[in-house]
């Protein structure tokens, strides 16, 4: 047997439920951010998961009286065609599911200034009554362009926002590719220093060794015979003869 499956939950005392399809989160209430020029029916802009989700004002929407209700409140984010939003809720009472037999369309039912918040009344088990909303049929014609608008501002907002973090992330990069080739410029440049010095000890050494060297070396020979050189012997034979015959 088919089922419906509903979320119900409290607005200012009263049930209400939606369908689980066109619910898509269930929040804590976080900062409220208000901007100018927004249609009486959105109170602000929530962040709910990184996102920013106008907040709509249901209990205007459906007219429902103001009465003291729970401090604590939790933020309802539906899905409609023309985009999320965020309602706020007293709390979410349970999660049900309604057989066919229970649900009665009412289509038209709560038409109230060309709206038709209702997509259908289920029965629950204690014979509870409950009114579940559509969220495609919450706001008229003017309500649904305003709120277009205010969903198109977010939009571009969003866009600039990503546009400038890539932007601050290309210069970060930038940044460190710049000092990794300035670091390695510096590396090189002490790595050739360090090379020069070595180069210009070592050849301070060897012309330290070079001198003790060549004092070593050799003393050139003179074949050319000096006045104080004694004459060969055969020269001294020769002379004794001439000597001998002169006597």
């Amino acid at each position: 047997m088919p089922m419906k499956e509903v979320v119900c939950f409290f607005i200012k005392g009263r049930e209400f439920g939606v369908d689980v399809s066109q619910m898509k989160t269930i929040a804590h209430t976080s900062e409220l951010k208000t901007r100018e020029k927004l249609p009486e029916f959105i109170k602000g802009i929530v962040e709910i998961h990184g996102e920013q989700i106008p907040l709509v004002d249901i209990e205007q929407l459906l007219r429902i009286p103001d009465v003291q209700a729970k401090a604590e409140k939790r933020f309802v984010v539906l899905i409609s065609k023309n985009g999320e939003y965020a309602i706020e809720s007293d709390g979410i009472s349970e999660i049900v599911m309604i057989e066919d037999k229970d649900v009665q369309h009412v289509p038209g039912f709560f038409n109230k200034d060309e709206t038709n918040y209702a997509d259908c009344v289920i029965r629950k088990n204690n014979n509870t009554l409950v009114v579940v909303i559509d969220p495609d049929g919450m706001m008229n014609d003017a309500q649904t362009a305003a709120f277009n608008h205010v969903t198109r501002d977010i939009r571009k907002e969003r866009e600039e926002e990503l546009k400038r973090k890539r932007e601050e992330e290309r210069r970060r990069k930038e940044e460190e590719k710049r000092k990794r080739e300035e670091e390695i410029a510096q590396m090189e440049k002490e790595r050739m220093a360090e090379l020069t010095a070595e180069k210009a000890s070592n050849d301070a050494k060897e012309g330290k060794e070079k001198p003790s060297k060549e004092g070593k070396a050799d003393k050139p020979v003179n074949s050319e015979k000096t006045g104080d050189e004694k004459p060969s012997k055969e020269v001294e034979g020769e002379k004794t003869k001439e000597e001998v015959k002169d006597e």
